[in-house]
């Protein structure tokens, strides 16, 4: 039987026709575009260059994104889901409220540091292309995706304040607390480089320990 030769470098490749191939093609649109991004080529980034870059004709992508904002929720959509699955098992393998909870966010810190590029897409684009909305119109802070990574903290919180506390807290502000913290502490040595800053991992641990004793103590305001 003779093999197919490989499309030449450059050429553009063939429509997709079954349900698997057309996967293939959009999973190849959604690397490219996440390639284009991390390159911090954000002024290259539309649908003719990402079209470009995974080998396919303009007019192949507008089949599976309506714009360049539909193509980029999708990248997000793909990059949040492979986190809260990760985070998810973390949180299934501890049975201590306060160990899963700390763990959690631990794991988030790492995830996040090893999947770097992933977290630039979602949480430091450029402001103009912070709102992002999919082809039917949801804006990705409300997307399932995101609410079911924000319900995983959650379960962890709200686990921890029932067990240790012993005078109300807020249960969103202390969710809302620990994720800013956590990816912000990500986020600012990173924006900051030129300042000696110390370890990312050792930081997130003192404000999280800190944090949850507070919490245990009553020390706290409403």
């Amino acid at each position: 039987m003779l093999r197919r030769s490989p499309p030449a470098r450059g050429a553009v490749r063939s429509r997709a026709t079954s349900a698997e191939a057309k996967a293939r093609v959009r999973a190849a649109f959604v690397a490219a575009g996440r390639k284009l991004l991390a390159n911090k080529n954000s002024e290259a980034y539309s649908l003719r260059a990402v079209a470009a870059a995974a080998g396919y004709s303009p007019g192949t992508i507008y089949q599976y994104f309506s714009d360049h904002r539909d193509l980029l929720f999708a990248i997000r959509e793909q990059d949040m889901l492979e986190a809260t699955v990760a985070l998810e098992r973390v949180a299934e393998a501890e049975s201590d409220s306060e160990l899963r909870l700390r763990k959690l966010l631990l794991g988030a810190m790492r995830y996040w540091l090893d999947h770097f590029e992933h977290f630039e897409t979602l949480f430091a684009l450029a402001p103009s292309m912070q709102i992002v909305q999919s082809g039917d119109g949801v804006a990705f802070g409300r997307s399932a995706v995101v609410v079911r990574a924000y319900a995983v903290f959650e379960r962890a919180v709200g686990a921890f304040l029932q067990e240790h506390t012993r005078s109300e807290v807020d249960p969103k502000a202390a969710v809302d607390c620990l994720i800013a913290a956590v990816h912000g502490m990500i986020w600012f040595p990173h924006a900051t480089r030129t300042m000696a800053w110390t370890k990312t991992e050792p930081m997130i641990g003192m404000v999280i320990d800190a944090v949850l004793a507070s919490w245990k103590r009553g020390e706290h305001q409403k």
